[in-house]
């Protein structure tokens, strides 16, 4: 398990400093990265390379949807939205919070529900509110991304998509999940 919680730091290390690169050199006002995304599907290696990375992110939101059956459906949602839209960097949160659900146990890390019942995070208040004050900013920052590109139909599409998984994790971290109390 030490060796799959480093494999999954070392992506967020190395997405986080390729997202800082695209924020400082190319920005988030154009879509997202969407536009890029369609733009290079003309060259045929562009096109087997975004097809080879969307089909790997199916096997995980695969894996995803199976082992997160049983729980609330929004937070299931977010998740498989977070993965298709942010890619790898995603799967690797993913990966940690499953690691840490397991507690050392393969099966607990694969089955995830099915195979027993998984620890909730317990966050205290001023992590929720500031979560429910962090979507309230990313819910104000989209909006002025996209009045800034002038309502363009695919940096909007881009912008929306991008953000509101985003907006949707942050509500749901907000919002603690309520378990079933026995009668």
């Amino acid at each position: 398990m030490k060796g799959a919680r480093i494999l999954a730091w070392v992506v967020i290390a190395i997405m986080g400093v390729n997202m800082a690169n695209v924020a400082i050199n190319s920005g988030m006002d154009h879509g997202v990265g969407f536009d890029t995304f369609l733009a290079g599907s003309g060259d045929p290696w562009q096109l087997f390379i975004n097809n080879d990375l969307v089909t790997g992110l199916f096997f995980m939101v695969g894996w995803l949807i199976f082992r997160e059956s049983g729980g609330r459906m929004a937070e299931t949602v977010a998740w498989v939205w977070m993965v298709m839209w942010w890619g790898n960097i995603v799967v690797a949160a993913y990966v940690l919070l499953a690691l840490w659900q397991s507690q050392g146990d393969w099966a607990r890390f694969f089955l995830g529900r099915r195979a027993a019942r998984l620890p909730s995070l317990r966050l205290v208040g001023a992590v929720r509110g500031a979560s429910a004050l962090a979507a309230l900013a990313v819910t104000i920052w989209t909006g002025t991304g996209i009045v800034a590109v002038g309502f363009a139909p695919i940096a909007t599409f881009g912008l929306v998509m991008g953000f509101a998984p985003v907006i949707l994790s942050l509500l749901l971290v907000a919002s603690p999940a309520r378990v079933a109390t026995p009668v």
